[in-house]
């Protein structure tokens, strides 16, 4: 909801002395000659914890002190801003994308926007204000630990964009403290980053468990997986104004767009499978510009761009997860180490080891056998196929998944798709 406290983060240094000029004619008449603006005050304000003194907010209902506060912020505030058409057409932006006004009332409110003169900027930030300070107080919730600099919060996306919301994380997830960590680090440094990896190495789960530890960090979360075309992913987010049936996916992206540039530091995106090279999607310069933080959990290198390896999981983690799955796995440690051993301990052929065991087609042994000897039968163009686009460090897990595969018993033919399909579709499978 916009609320007074909100108009106020747009001007990035207004103390109290501001205070003072913005509010210049209520504090010389002669009824509030006795107000002072009290630290304690100020601070709720600024942090939305209480509403702005309704002294004030009685006084500017009048029509003629409502226009001396116009007066007031063309001669006191515009002035001394270091952009007023910046500050005026993000706080144009900010009650255009509030869902809970009217359109009505934002026509009336805007009605000099955009602004020709000093004096138009006065009556649409005054107007606003008065507006904001009428409206019925929300306090603001705790959602984030700490507030970004300059108090540069972004508006609430939870009642306006539908189906970007978090999927549920793996309740195996284990053994990432560190990388969590790291992760948290290089975000707030950089703001964009790119999480890299082998295909089934856990960067989607990791930057799901990322956003589910630190999500009191921001105000808003976005979540969904790249289709090869970030215009058309961005086009077909569900948003709540999305009516017009008739409108072409160029205008809906624009609306989109522009949104989401408004959005800020306290909100996080995180763009998963973003498998493809920075050439190749047209669109990339233009995101990497947004002022949100991005997540992109990706096959591919991004040498150029901040960027964050999740390597293998320690073989104390991985046999957590083939404890968790795996009914019996205490009594065959050794055995399941081997396997952990033998699958180059990746992830997600661990995962489909211990799931294997678990429906009983095989004994941990038997399937430590099958590892070994149906790995050295696989062809040359096999084991190489997954090597041509050059994207992976390693490749040796294809041959792994293809073996497990087949021990689900598919035929030859469908297990060797099977795998390869598997590649394409395991972001998908992952959040099933």
């Amino acid at each position: 909801m916009f609320n007074f406290f909100r108009f106020l983060y747009i001007f990035e240094e207004l103390f109290i002395d501001l205070l003072y000029k913005l509010f210049a004619s209520f504090i010389c008449d002669e009824n509030n000659r006795d107000y002072d603006f009290d630290n304690g005050s100020v601070c709720r304000w600024f942090n939305g914890l209480a509403k702005i003194s309704p002294v004030i907010t009685k006084y500017y209902l009048d029509k003629e002190n409502r226009i001396k506060l116009f007066s007031d912020i063309e001669k006191n505030i515009i002035p001394i801003m270091y952009d007023s058409a910046l500050a005026v057409k993000e706080l144009h932006d900010l009650l255009v994308w509030d869902m809970s006004v009217s359109d009505e009332t934002k026509k009336e409110l805007t009605k000099h926007f955009p602004c020709e003169t000093e004096q138009d900027k006065a009556a649409l930030i005054g107007s606003i204000l008065c507006f904001a300070m009428e409206r019925n107080f929300v306090k603001r919730k705790g959602n984030t630990k700490q507030l970004p600099s300059g108090y540069d919060l972004s508006p609430i996306v939870k009642d306006h964009i539908f189906g970007a919301d978090l999927p549920p994380l793996c309740k195996y997830f284990c053994g990432r403290d560190k990388e969590l960590l790291d992760l948290h680090k290089m975000i707030c440094e950089h703001g964009k980053l790119f999480v890299q990896g082998i295909a089934g190495i856990g960067k989607s789960e990791l930057a799901k468990a990322y956003a589910k530890r630190y999500r009191r960090e921001y105000t808003n979360i976005i979540y969904f997986t790249y289709s090869g075309c970030l215009k058309k992913d961005i086009a077909e987010l569900d948003f709540a104004d999305d009516y017009d049936s008739s409108e072409s996916i160029d205008d809906r992206f624009r609306r989109h767009n522009r949104f989401l540039r408004s959005l800020k530091s306290d909100t996080l995106i995180i763009i998963n499978g973003f498998d493809t090279i920075a050439s190749d999607e047209e669109l990339l310069s233009a995101i990497l510009k947004y002022h949100c933080r991005i997540i992109f959990t990706t096959r591919c290198c991004y040498e150029d761009f901040p960027e964050y390896t999740v390597e293998e999981l320690s073989e104390t983690s991985l046999f957590e997860i083939m404890n968790n799955i795996y009914s019996d796995a205490e009594s065959y440690q050794q055995v399941l180490s081997d396997i952990i051993h033998t699958v180059h301990s990746h992830t997600f052929a661990v995962e489909l080891s211990a799931r294997l065991l678990e429906i009983g087609l095989l004994t941990p042994p038997e399937l430590l056998g099958k590892l070994k000897t149906e790995r050295a039968s696989m062809t040359d163009t096999e084991k190489v196929g997954i090597k041509k686009d050059g994207k992976f460090t390693k490749a040796t897990y294809y041959s792994h998944i293809h073996t497990l595969f087949s021990l689900y018993r598919l035929s030859s033919s469908a297990t060797t798709t099977t795998a390869r399909c598997f590649l394409i579709i395991m972001p998908l499978w992952k959040q099933a």
